[in-house]
């Protein structure tokens, strides 16, 4: 594997760590905020971007880290979809509960065309009894929503995942979700290659890159360049989202 590594351009780090860390070493250099409330098991991942925002960490974009943290998982999502929504790349972390509380507005940000991107750590739901412990339950919860989904096997598919997603939703304008296996995954330490900050910076680009609009169904709203995250809401140019529509108006929206 070293000898393959001398031979490409970004071999990636060495280290060892486990799934929630390898998500956030990946989104502190990527996402510029995040809107998140703790919940077992991907506390770590809000907790740890929470510190490298403490330190005054900056990004690919030499932005300082933002950092809400709501008094609910169904307030989380609408803090992110509001930071995406101003054109900040960003991203949230739950599980369990949090990802059944939250999903109302999950179809809001598929529908707004929004691009951020969910980090779960995967849990099963409270049924008899309570538990904490590695279930599909919360993952395949979402199904009907319109996220993509990704589910990564390891901390390394953890890592590598986060970025595709962010590249993927950003490209598509549809938000994506990346699940990895409670505690089995997020707690477990394993060896991996930690993407570089330069990999993370040439291959997603920064937020307000202008960049050539990727889709016939895009240019018709954008024309042949767009931002490469769309500022929805933007003080110098306002506009009225989220209105009532009719049944017409509505299904073509959909559309």
């Amino acid at each position: 594997m070293d000898k393959h590594n001398n031979n490409v351009k970004y071999p990636g780090i060495r280290a060892a760590m486990d799934g929630n860390t390898a998500v956030i070493m990946c989104e502190r250099e990527s996402s510029d905020a995040a809107g998140a409330y703790p919940i077992t098991p991907s506390t770590q991942m809000g907790e740890y971007w929470a510190e490298e925002a403490a330190k005054g960490h900056l990004n690919i974009s030499d932005r300082p880290l933002i950092f809400i943290e709501p008094e609910g998982e169904h307030a989380a999502a609408a803090v992110t979809a509001g930071l995406s929504m101003t054109g900040l790349r960003s991203a949230n972390f739950s599980s369990g509960q949090g990802i059944a509380y939250m999903h109302e507005s999950l179809y809001a940000a598929v529908g707004k065309r929004l691009t951020y991107v969910l980090n779960i750590g995967a849990r099963a739901m409270t049924k008899s009894t309570l538990n904490v412990h590695a279930g599909h339950d919360d993952y395949h919860a979402i199904d009907d929503t319109g996220f993509f989904q990704l589910f990564a096997k390891n901390a390394q598919h953890a890592a590598d995942f986060n970025i595709i997603a962010h590249k993927v939703a950003e490209l598509s304008l549809t938000p994506g979700v990346v699940a990895q296996d409670g505690f089995l995954t997020t707690h477990l330490i394993e060896s991996l290659q930690v993407p570089e900050r330069e990999l993370i910076r040439e291959f997603l680009g920064r937020p307000d890159d202008i960049i050539d609009t990727p889709t016939p169904a895009q240019r018709i709203i954008y024309g042949e360049q767009r931002r490469r995250i769309p500022e929805l809401w933007d003080v110098d140019n306002p506009m009225m989202a989220g209105i009532v529509q009719n049944q017409d108006a509505y299904m073509q929206s959909v559309a």
